[in-house]
């Protein structure tokens, strides 16, 4: 990276508007604080810093993340100073004093986005970023981030498609910097969502799927651990998943007996019974009567 040039090299003149410009150590793109909305980019950029390179004190409204790509440099926000080296992630936050600056040996070269936003804190605060904790390893490679911004700074032209490519960019950084967090598997006391949310997609994939429908499989697609649905599953539908299941395909069963002239054999694949006889067997247990005599006995209610 020490002979990274910068793409589209143009002279250090303001473009567009002046809401761009670019150099050989330097890019940078701005736009208008749009606090209304749930995600907005404000700036970006990519800066090789001078051994003089400093910024602040200030107080910024919006957030402002650093990914350092090399060198060295210093943090200081909320009373303390953080020494920032290459793999990790600096930002400042609304409303703190910050400052910062290059260690003058090793300046930081560094890419950034900045930000705001009705939902920014929320999601700075999934990625693990906090008044508390404004510095954290990258995890990934930081040129991952890298490559993100120049696809922003290659779209600076004042378009309304650059404008929503640059937002679902924006979003890609947030997505990698929440999946990327402490880089470890998630914990229960780390997931995204509530429990209803969790049981309720756990519902509409077993009324969507009941066929396939078993608990590691939809654990897997919520994206949650077996053990944490098993439990969450128990407190709000007072069953197990397992057992939810099978009391669905019998009920799912029963109403294909009752409301088509399919088979029994594709009624019981349908829901999910390979095996015909375990099928009849599960479905007597539950309703009194095979699912021939079931039918036959719905058949001749009508008939009566």
């Amino acid at each position: 990276m020490d002979d990274w040039t910068f793409q589209n090299e143009v002279s250090n003149e303001v473009l567009a508007k002046e809401n761009y410009r670019a150099s050989t150590n330097f890019r940078w793109l701005g736009s208008s604080l749009k606090e209304t909305e749930e995600l907005c980019l404000t700036v970006c950029g990519i800066e090789r810093c001078r051994s003089d390179k400093s910024y602040g004190p200030t107080v910024r409204r919006d957030y402002h993340v650093h990914f350092v790509l090399h060198g060295k440099g210093y943090l200081e926000i909320g009373g303390r100073r953080y020494a920032v080296g290459r793999g990790q992630i600096f930002a400042t936050l609304p409303g703190m004093e910050v400052y910062y600056y290059a260690e003058p040996s090793d300046p930081w070269f560094y890419t950034w986005v900045s930000f705001s936003g009705a939902r920014a804190g929320d999601f700075m605060e999934k990625a693990g970023i906090t008044p508390e904790h404004p510095v954290r390893d990258c995890v990934v490679e930081p040129e991952e981030f890298l490559a993100i911004t120049e696809k922003i700074l290659d779209h600076h032209q004042l378009t309304i498609a650059n404008e929503l490519l640059r937002t679902s960019l924006l979003y890609e950084i947030m997505a990698l910097l929440v999946s990327s967090c402490h880089g470890q598997k998630r914990t229960e006391d780390r997931y995204d969502y509530s429990q209803d949310t969790y049981v309720n997609a756990a519902l509409e994939y077993i009324h969507h799927n009941p066929a396939q429908a078993q608990v590691t499989a939809i654990a897997d697609y919520i994206g949650i651990s077996r053990s944490y649905l098993t439990r969450i599953f128990q407190e709000k539908m007072h069953l197990s998943p397992k057992e939810y299941i099978l009391n669905y395909r019998l009920s799912e069963a029963s109403r294909l007996l009752r409301s088509t002239d399919r088979t029994v054999q594709e009624i019981a694949e349908a829901v999910g019974y390979t095996n015909p006889f375990s099928f009849s067997q599960s479905f007597k247990k539950v309703f009194g009567a095979s699912p021939a005599h079931y039918r036959e006995k719905i058949e001749k209610k009508r008939l009566d």
